[in-house]
């Protein structure tokens, strides 16, 4: 982890708190991709995962926006209410499970209210690479849209595309038919996501040209039910009942076995670990659709098991 001291602590709208931390000791800070995120360590037992916003300062300034969400788990309230300048926190080294291919001739930017984070520095760093792009922001109204001055301000002002309630564009009609040369990026809230998603597979789009962040991972099973399962630690020569009111990471930490875990909700890929013998079912957000497919590691935190029994090296 790496201590940082909150340098400023700006509201950018009634509910969007953005946030600019420096290192504690001076050093520069790693540098990172469009599309990466950092594990802040709210408080003990809270820690939460955020994307970063490109800064001017690169290597010298993070910077972050929360989403304040009275419904959440505690870790946004606790960033808005409990986190003061000055403060010291700590945060992990950058990660990239949304990563923009540039190799691409154009790319769409869809982005849902605070899921603009990730996307503001995915256009960024289109516009350095002279590439062609949009970007379509939908959000209430104007004052709850964060970053609306910089964005209408900034270099590729002209590619930008704000869309409120009371004048949204069908996203099947922005996006148009497949394009070969164009990727399509969009973060958001889920429902946001799988309304551009179904816009753009009625459009013919193949699925390797869509790409969205997830910061929650699927709730349920295929059949909406979750079941007990065993799961077996073979290191450790443990044998546990995975009730259908628990997850894997549960049992393992009610018996003691330390595991290395950060989100516990299956988007950053910290408690992966290694399955031996018996299918998984697989929820998180990290795996690609080919290393869910090998179903040789799995996610205790979230994930759990289509056979009645789970063999992982552990």
């Amino acid at each position: 982890m790496l201590e940082v001291i909150v340098k400023r602590k700006i509201t950018e709208t009634p509910g969007i708190m953005s946030f600019e931390l420096e290192s504690a000791g001076g050093q520069t800070l790693p540098a990172f991709e469009a599309g990466s995120h950092i594990d802040v360590k709210v408080k003990e037992g809270f820690i939460r995962q955020y994307s970063l916003i490109s800064h001017c300062e690169p290597g010298n300034i993070y910077k972050i926006a929360v989403l304040k969400d009275a419904a959440s788990r505690g870790g946004s309230v606790a960033m808005h209410d409990e986190i003061e300048v000055g403060q010291s926190i700590f945060i992990s080294e950058p990660r990239n499970l949304f990563p923009l291919d540039l190799s691409s001739q154009r790319a769409l930017l869809f982005a849902g209210g605070i899921g603009i984070t990730p996307i503001m520095s995915m256009a960024t760093e289109l516009y350095k690479n002279n590439k062609d792009f949009e970007l379509h922001y939908y959000t209430r109204s104007k004052e709850d849209t964060a970053f609306y001055q910089q964005l209408t301000s900034c270099e590729f002002a002209a590619r930008v595309f704000f869309h409120f309630d009371s004048e949204e564009k069908a996203a099947d009609k922005i996006i148009g038919p497949s394009d070969f040369n164009c990727h399509l990026y969009t973060c958001g809230p889920s429902g946001f996501m799988d309304y551009v998603f179904q816009s753009a597979r009625a459009n013919g789009w193949s699925e390797a040209h869509l790409h969205k962040e997830n910061f929650k991972a699927d709730p349920v099973s295929d059949d909406g039910v979750d079941k007990p399962f065993k799961l077996i630690l073979s290191r450790s020569g443990l044998e546990l009942n995975v009730e259908a009111t628990q997850t894997a990471l549960d049992a393992i930490d009610d018996a003691g076995v330390e595991i290395d875990m950060s989100c516990e909700m299956g988007v950053c890929g910290t408690c992966k670990t290694r399955v031996l013998e018996g299918i998984p079912d697989h929820r998180d957000s990290v795996l690609s659709a080919s290393e869910k497919e090998k179903n040789d590691v799995f996610t205790p935190c979230c994930s759990r098991a289509r056979t009645d029994t789970l063999i992982i090296d552990l």
